[in-house]
């Protein structure tokens, strides 16, 4: 008996209704991630150990859940399933409002899991739907699903440029909206029942994962490449911004500077996804991964050497373009590579080892801060990415690999 497959011919509004929702969603999360380091760094003032701590116990939280989601995302309709997630995640944002006049950590926590879980919840059927609503080759569809999204979250980032002036209950207002917005954009998608309704089977979505050498290998990277440089930009960024920029000298205030940390972040990896998106489908999509690990080498020691304001957003941006074009090539290659009928277990297990990652990040990077200061605490991500090209390039054959979209 043949296996089952993607739906062929989607209809040609569902990818837009795609695109609307998920750039509603990446578009709350952006502006929620920004609040989440404004009010911990910022407003409570919390030591790096305690950001760090924070940041773990978020991160936390949904770790299990997103297993729980893999699984729902093949089993059970994926549309309904995500509407459904997508409109109870809109309320978390006005639960933190009824508190904001006795704001403490553990407040910020129970907000930042709360969303955590659902969005966890949710995205592995979000991701596992690509294929089933877009009529591009998968490399294209991930590449605009990181693009469009991205773009609107700028916008939706610059809206942290509110904090002090208007306050955070607007903030949280614009956010709940923004959920409720992805949720009713989910509605346009048509039904998405399960490929194959199936028991719900624990070691089998281990057994696909472990089971093809690429896609074993790229968890692998992936995993230690995000404990000390994606989690360095998140952990360790903050907390040089405010220790050598931020302060009365400079005409913004610490809010505005913070904003444009992350927009610059932003820029870099939206653009460098869009020329991304103009060249494939690509060949050899691990060279590029590869080599980029050397180039991040360049950017991480420009950072560690305290350089200009202009010049720290620039090789900010260029971190940006690192990152942007690393992801959307490990996405897609997992894309491709996931059996149809375990594809949100597949992918539910590349989100489990992103965040397991980032907890470990945010509890180690966190203690190197205080123990060695902000800036050496970016070196071991020297290290490491020397480390990662060695092992990309000469053993994990991920240099060799075609991409199926090309053949």
């Amino acid at each position: 008996m043949d296996q089952p497959t993607d739906f062929e011919t989607p209809p040609r509004a569902a990818f837009f209704w795609y695109l609307t929702s998920n750039s509603l969603s990446m578009a709350a999360l952006s502006l929620q991630g920004l609040l989440l380091t404004w009010i911990l760094v910022g407003v409570l003032e919390e030591s790096a150990s305690v950001y760090g701590e924070s940041r773990a116990l978020i991160n936390a939280a949904p770790l299990i859940i997103l297993f729980i989601g893999g699984f729902a995302g093949d089993r059970f309709d994926a549309r309904r399933l995500l509407f459904a997630l997508s409109l109870l995640t809109a309320f978390v944002p006005l639960l933190l409002i009824l508190g904001v006049s006795n704001l403490n950590v553990w407040m910020v926590i129970a907000f930042g899991a709360g969303t955590a879980i659902l969005s966890s919840l949710a995205d592995p059927a979000r991701q596992g739907m690509i294929n089933r609503v877009s009529r591009l080759d998968i490399q294209r569809s991930i590449a605009l699903v990181t693009i469009v999204p991205s773009l609107v979250g700028i916008g939706a980032m610059s809206m942290g440029s509110l904090l002090e002036p208007f306050g955070l209950v607007l903030v949280l207002l614009i956010l709940a909206g923004l959920y409720t917005s992805a949720a009713l954009a989910v509605l346009g998608l048509p039904d998405l029942p399960p490929i194959r309704k199936e028991r719900i089977d624990v070691l089998e979505g281990f057994r696909n994962v472990l089971s093809v050498p690429i896609i074993r290998n790229l968890f692998g990277m992936n995993f230690i490449s995000a404990i000390f440089n994606a989690g360095a930009y998140i952990v360790v960024m903050p907390y040089i911004l405010m220790g050598h920029y931020a302060g009365g000298a400079l005409p913004v205030d610490d809010a505005t500077l913070m904003t444009a940390m992350f927009i610059a972040f932003t820029i870099g990896s939206t653009g460098s996804t869009i020329v991304l998106y103009w060249v494939m489908p690509l060949k050899h999509p691990g060279k590029i991964y590869i080599l980029l690990q050397l180039f991040r080498i360049s950017v991480i020691l420009g950072i560690w050497l305290k350089p200009t304001l202009w010049l720290f957003l620039i090789f900010v941006g260029m971190w940006g373009i690192n990152m942007g074009v690393n992801s959307t090539l490990v996405r897609s290659t997992l894309q491709e590579m996931a059996p149809p009928t375990h594809r949100s277990k597949v992918l539910a297990f590349y989100l489990f080892t992103f965040t397991l990652s980032s907890i470990l990040a945010a509890l180690i990077l966190g203690y190197i801060v205080e123990w060695l200061g902000a800036s050496n605490a970016l070196l071991p991500g020297v290290v490491i990415s020397i480390g990662l090209y060695l092992y990309g390039r000469y053993w994990s054959g991920y240099w060799e690999f075609e991409s199926p979209s090309v053949r």
